[in-house]
């Protein structure tokens, strides 16, 4: 007894000194993460297609093909990929003809615009000189913009260099992510297998047993989680467009849409959709513009602090009180991939949490009874 009580000291030490050396260097550990995080992260993105693309084909095999008997992986795979990318190509063309046609009532507008901001200055007492520095079609916005060019010409070029490559990089690593989640796809039971096998042996059985527990249960919650995260956003998408139209808002269908798309992005994701649609409705109509970031906030409120936490946490087991922690930790940390990876294994740790809780109080509950 004596000597297991000196190899759990001696474990409790051995751990405290760990740990505090870890977070006495937590900006190499982060300097690490970040560089390993880098070199995996076409990797990590094939994942989350996979894992995305699995509930369509999951869903393709089990209903559309469920007869069909030969090459029923590869023509689900292959269906998953067109209604997907179908959806993007979609969403494009109903986005870049609407931003081109608001473009272009706005400069025809030009005039009316000028106008109604003369007049507002002249009401609040602006001199000719000072009205005269707000017009739009004063001259010398574009010589400051065309001397400003010229002056930082070589900053903007570095940035834009910057830019292109970042935007060649996330491109390169997006493919690279798409074949290897195909390949994931198309042979999932043979690596999972394989992946059992290797766990076998070089785990014990309880651990072993432990550990495919929860794996079951992370499949289960994260496929869940990526079905209401569909669900969540056609009702957000849906209760837009409903309100765009009583409000008599212009491009309330593709606006919807767009917010729809970008609430996959749990919580925050849709303000992404309400700054481009604030700016489509602002090119028509500036004023229109206001009632609609005003109606925009007040859904979001509602969807985000009501119908989320509530449609998504019910779903996936989780309190909407933690759904709302969990997306503010993993946005912090992870950016966008945080957002959408929190909620899922916060409810994991949750549900992993409240079964050893709820053991060890019926365990202390017998020992009373007894």
């Amino acid at each position: 007894m004596e000597e297991k009580e000196l190899k759990d000291k001696l474990f409790l030490v051995t751990y405290g000194v760990i740990l505090f050396v870890l977070l006495m260097n937590y900006k190499w550990l982060f300097s690490l993460f970040n560089v390993v995080t880098k070199i995996l992260s076409p990797f990590i993105i094939g994942i989350i297609c996979a894992m995305i693309l699995n509930v369509l084909v999951n869903f393709l095999e089990q209903g559309l093909l469920k007869k069909v008997k030969k090459n029923k992986r590869l023509l689900s795979v292959l269906m998953s990929l067109v209604i997907v990318f179908g959806f993007v190509v979609f969403l494009i063309l109903i986005l870049i003809p609407q931003i081109k046609n608001a473009g272009e009532i706005f400069v025809d507008n030009i005039p009316e615009y000028q106008k109604t901001i003369h007049d507002i200055g002249k009401n609040l007492g602006f001199s000719n000189e000072e009205l005269k520095a707000l017009d739009l079609e004063n001259t010398n916005i574009k010589k400051e913009m065309s001397d400003y060019l010229t002056t930082n010409s070589d900053r903007i070029l570095n940035f834009s260099m910057g830019f292109a490559s970042s935007v060649v990089s996330v491109i390169c690593n997006f493919f690279v992510g798409l074949v290897f989640a195909i390949y994931l796809l198309m042979g999932k039971e043979k690596l999972l297998n394989q992946f059992k096998k290797l766990l076998q042996c070089i785990m014990n059985d309880k651990v072993y047993k432990k550990f495919c527990e929860v794996m079951s249960l992370s499949n289960f919650i994260f496929s869940s989680f990526i079905k209401v995260q569909f669900v969540e956003a056609f009702i957000l998408g849906t209760l837009c467009f409903l309100g765009m139209l009583l409000f008599r808002l212009p491009y309330a269908a593709t606006i919807s849409v767009l917010v729809g798309v970008t609430a996959l992005i749990p919580v925050f994701g849709a303000f992404i959709g309400c700054v481009v649609g604030t700016f489509l409705i602002f090119m028509i109509k500036p004023i229109k513009a206001i009632t609609f970031i005003i109606f925009f906030l007040i859904l979001q409120q509602i969807e985000g602090n009501f119908i989320y936490p509530r449609v998504v946490g019910g779903k996936i087991g989780l309190p909407g009180i933690w759904v709302l922690v969990a997306v503010t930790i993993g946005g912090s940390v992870g950016g966008i991939l945080g957002m959408l990876l929190g909620v899922p294994i916060l409810s994991v740790v949750y549900s992993l949490v409240k079964v050893s809780v709820n053991k060890k109080v019926e365990r202390k509950n017998k020992k009373k009874e007894a």
